[in-house]
């Protein structure tokens, strides 16, 4: 049995003053709400060039008034979205990877937007988020997609390798929370590139969809076992992981994906379908860690 992580505590946001960040705060805020749960605004100031010194304090003083502006802002967008909220707000000098790492010890849940400030053009996927994916002790959700729909669907991808039983664990635990319809999805490859070829060689995809969709409905039923009421729907397609996930995931409130982190902070590197997600995914996209899964699970017994 697997101990529910992420429904107490704080919800924990990082904040820098983009306007990804801004959808964030946002869609933190009502997770917050929902789950009658404090929030967080962290920000971290950016520490000075040690060839650049201060000797007056106005360069730090500066930083540290933009840093208030933008945190009122983001206390006035996360009460305008959850009247009553309780908001607390963190400001420090430092790194913003290492700030959310220490806040994910003891958070519920954080939330970062897509992309930060400072990104190249054409880079998708900000480089705190790709940390914390491969180094938070808690779920990381990055928000995407700019029109949000909160009471959609959870979509989460089906595969037979031994961490996609917490991935499904927290799917189910997500939709359920929400009231929300679980959509499964199990993409896979055939061979042979086309059905005529597969055939000619007596390998007939669709019995071989057949044997799949059964063997994903066992793999589902055991988790439904531990998430009663839950609706799951279930399709199996041919494709990539990535690009089938991505198209179930317009219209949802939430895409699961496992995050197989490696790398130092300087070597971050995460799983290929995961990264795909995270650059192309029309809405906000909940990480599950299969260490923290595991040191959750070890605790339990």
């Amino acid at each position: 049995m697997i101990t529910p992580i992420g429904h107490t505590g704080t919800v924990v946001v990082g904040l820098d003053g983009s306007e990804a960040a801004q959808r964030a705060v946002r869609w933190a805020a009502s997770e917050a709400a929902r789950r009658k749960s404090p929030l967080r605004v962290v920000h971290a100031e950016l520490p000075l060039p040690p060839d650049a010194p201060d000797l007056s304090g106005m360069a730090r003083r500066a930083l540290h008034e933009e840093a208030l502006h933008w945190t009122e802002a983001a206390v006035e967008a996360a009460l305008a979205v959850a009247p009553g909220l309780a908001v607390e707000v963190r400001v420090e000098v430092g790194s913003a990877l290492r700030l959310l790492e220490e806040e994910s010890e003891t958070a519920a849940l954080v939330v970062v937007g897509s992309r930060g400030l400072g990104g190249f053009a054409g880079l998708l996927l900000g480089s705190v988020a790709v940390g914390l994916s491969c180094h938070s002790r808690c779920p990381v959700v990055v928000v995407r997609g700019d029109d949000l729909v909160p009471d959609g669907p959870v979509v989460v991808g089906v595969n037979g390798s031994p961490e996609n039983w917490h991935v499904l664990d927290r799917a189910f635990e997500e939709a359920g929370a929400r009231g929300a319809e679980l959509v499964a999805v199990h993409a896979w490859k055939p061979p042979l590139g086309t059905p005529g070829i597969a055939e000619s060689v007596g390998i007939v995809w669709s019995e071989l969809d057949v044997v799949r969709g059964a063997k994903v409905v066992q793999r589902l039923e055991a988790c439904a076992d531990r998430h009663p009421g839950v609706k799951v729907s279930t399709h199996v397609v041919h494709g990539s992981a990535a690009h089938r996930l991505v198209e179930f995931a317009h219209g949802a409130a939430l895409l699961v994906v496992g995050a197989r982190g490696t790398g130092g902070l300087t070597g971050m590197v995460l799983g290929s379908t995961s990264q795909a997600v995270l650059r192309h995914a029309p809405c906000p996209v909940l990480l599950v860690r299969p260490v923290l899964a595991e040191q959750v699970e070890h605790g339990a017994r």
